[in-house]
């Protein structure tokens, strides 16, 4: 039996994740029922913990661990947005409130529809219900899984957390490495969304609940309660796919602003940022106080996004900030950051990320709307253009195929696909030849081409469930999640509502395209709305750093005397690939992207090995 202290100091290694107020409930089954017992005695069997940020119902009446009619409690994190349909839906079933929270609601609705609860919801959580009428607790996550919920499981015990580090305190835990996580991340920066990088910690996956036994712990399979890979494409003309995607949109913005504190956007002036700056801010317009946006700035460098951000301020009340990381602060920050991420990350962007959310909590606000998603939810990537184009070819429908690149080429049409062919080529090559030779066991090695072979023999309908559910989403949001939470701000993202994401899957791929312009359901269904440099905007960044300027330039010195150090990383990799990589960045003066993204992802796992002192 661990003391009841691992609860407080679990609970309280992430207390930026909430500021406003903590609490532990200690519970035991003595032979007559399930009761609260003290803290200070060891004869308890579950134990939880919480720490509150203050979003809905600021009282005392949200505060955690909350418990429902005795007989469920429930530690949370997350937003449920359509709390206030599901509260009035409950109180004609004879439900009552004692607060304005939507965990209640939660609480309440399990009460009233078990696990059925969490097809109900719109919004974003990681949960443990213990359902003391079953003895059994019940652990469900968000559709995408944009709030975490890891597992561990030691002798006689199971640890449930929101974070890697917390599982540091827990008595019988070691960060022993997971080689398959870590050779896939080394050498694709992919990771697989069911694993950790801990070989014995595993995440509840998305869109899944589970169970445990409080009697003998044994545990349920993850249990499924979406399927959007069942979702029928029915819309197959454009205008009307521009029309129902704007006007669903406009649905998610508005209960995404559904809070009790200030709420921001981040701004980055791309499509998808500019999209729900312009629509939160036309929600509010009877608020009359200015909507705070943030944004990252990089002066003289290509990736500047700034006079595509002043184009939107320019059209909304707006109260802007603006922050330009540096790579002396990316290096005074380094290991808090990678401490805050659990993992490693991979590229300077998700530094970027982390500036724009201190920014954030700087200026006072506690929740900030995210553009993140929209490239998932309507094939965006130029790689899933090309791979459309790909399917074109393959079907046989030529002519289709080349009105895209003639179109592309015409007063109307974006020539960037164009120009994309060899910038495709590169990255296929980058992808299938690996520069560097890992040292893991055999088994545990994904090759570098495996991941693109895998995408490649997918229909595709499952090529679009799967960049949503597994390619790239589940990796952002957990950066995303740790950034913001590090400076206790909740990031929120209305194109990941999957009412919005079902309705997207319904749309005809050639809906998606069009002579060379992609998010075309977007660009016509708000074309009114957003500015026209916005909708006719080519080029597409997203919080991009200029990684090459800063590894060839500041930091440098800095990997030089790394390459030449006795580091744990060499246990991993052949040093000699790593130092040719990086001869190879230098010569380049960093302008082969995939160079800085394997160099940079070699030097952030080194560096992590060291700080979570990560066994081999």
């Amino acid at each position: 039996m661990c003391p009841a202290a691992v609860v407080d100091r679990m609970r309280d290694e992430v207390a930026y994740r909430g500021p406003d107020d903590k609490g532990s409930v200690f519970l035991d089954n003595g032979g007559s029922g399930w009761a609260e017992v003290p803290p200070s005695g060891s004869g308890w069997q579950i134990g939880l913990g919480h720490r509150r940020l203050s979003i809905l119902d600021l009282s005392t009446a949200g505060h955690q661990p909350m418990a429902y009619r005795g007989k469920f409690w429930i530690v949370y994190n997350g937003e449920i947005y359509n709390f206030p349909e599901l509260r009035r839906e409950l109180e004609a079933l004879g439900h009552r409130f004692c607060s304005s929270s939507d965990t209640e609601v939660i609480l309440a609705a399990y009460a009233e529809w078990g696990t059925a609860c969490f097809a109900r919801f719109r919004g974003m959580w990681g949960l443990v219900i213990v359902d003391l009428l079953r003895n059994e607790a019940i652990l469900s996550r968000d559709r995408l899984g944009i709030k975490p919920l890891y597992l561990w499981e030691g002798p006689g015990v199971i640890a449930i957390a929101s974070e890697l580090k917390q599982f540091l305190v827990v008595p019988g835990f070691r960060t022993r490495l997971d080689p398959a996580a870590a050779s896939e991340y080394i050498q694709t920066g992919y990771e697989d969304p069911k694993r950790s990088f801990f070989q014995d910690v595993r995440p509840v996956q998305a869109g899944c609940w589970l169970s445990i036994s409080l009697r003998t712990l044994k545990q349920s399979g993850g249990e499924s309660y979406w399927h959007p890979e069942q979702v029928q494409v029915s819309v197959t003309d454009s205008d009307e796919a521009g029309r129902l995607f704007a006007e669903k949109l406009r649905e998610c913005v508005k209960i995404h602003l559904r809070s009790d504190v200030p709420v921001g956007c981040a701004l980055s002036g791309g499509l998808d940022s500019s999209s729900i700056a312009l629509l939160a801010d036309a929600q509010r317009n009877n608020e009359g106080n200015a909507l705070h946006t943030f944004t990252v700035t990089f002066p003289g460098h290509r990736s500047d996004e700034r006079e595509y951000v002043d184009a939107v301020l320019g059209h909304i009340h707006a109260s802007p900030h603006f922050v330009t990381p540096t790579p002396e602060g990316f290096l005074e920050d380094f290991d808090r950051f990678l401490w805050i991420q659990d993992e490693p990350v991979g590229g300077f962007s998700q530094y970027a990320g982390y500036s724009v959310a201190r920014l954030t909590r700087q200026a006072g606000v506690p929740v900030s709307l995210n553009g993140q998603g929209c490239d998932e939810i309507l094939s965006g990537y130029w790689q899933t253009y090309f791979l459309h184009l790909r399917d074109l070819w393959r079907e046989g429908r030529v002519l289709e195929l080349t009105s895209h690149f003639v179109g592309a080429l015409l007063g109307d049409g974006n020539p960037t696909l164009v120009n994309q062919i060899p910038a495709m080529a590169r990255r296929y090559r980058a992808r299938t030849k690996p520069p560097i030779h890992v040292r893991f066991p055999h088994s545990a090695i994904k090759k570098r081409g495996e991941v693109l072979k895998n995408v490649l023999a997918l229909s595709p309908l499952s090529r679009r469930v799967h960049e949503i559910r597994s390619m790239f989403l589940p990796q952002l949001l957990k950066w995303d999640d740790r950034n913001f939470m590090a400076f206790s701000v909740e990031s929120r993202y209305p194109f990941l509502d999957h009412e919005l994401i079902e309705l997207c899957l319904s749309f005809d791929p050639r809906v998606l395209y069009r002579h060379g312009w992609v998010k075309y359901p977007l660009r016509t269904g708000l074309r009114n709305t957003l500015p026209p440099a916005i909708v006719h905007r080519r080029s597409k960044f997203g919080f991009e750093t200029p990684e090459g300027q800063w590894l060839t330039g500041f930091l440098r010195p800095k990997l030089d005397e790394w390459l030449k150090s006795t580091r744990p990383v060499w246990d991993y990799v052949e040093r000699r690939d790593v130092e040719r990589l990086a001869a190879e960045t230098w010569r380049s003066q960093g302008g082969r992207e995939e160079h800085c993204k394997d160099l940079f992802r070699i030097f952030a796992f080194d560096r992590w090995l060291d700080i979570f002192a990560v066994e081999g």
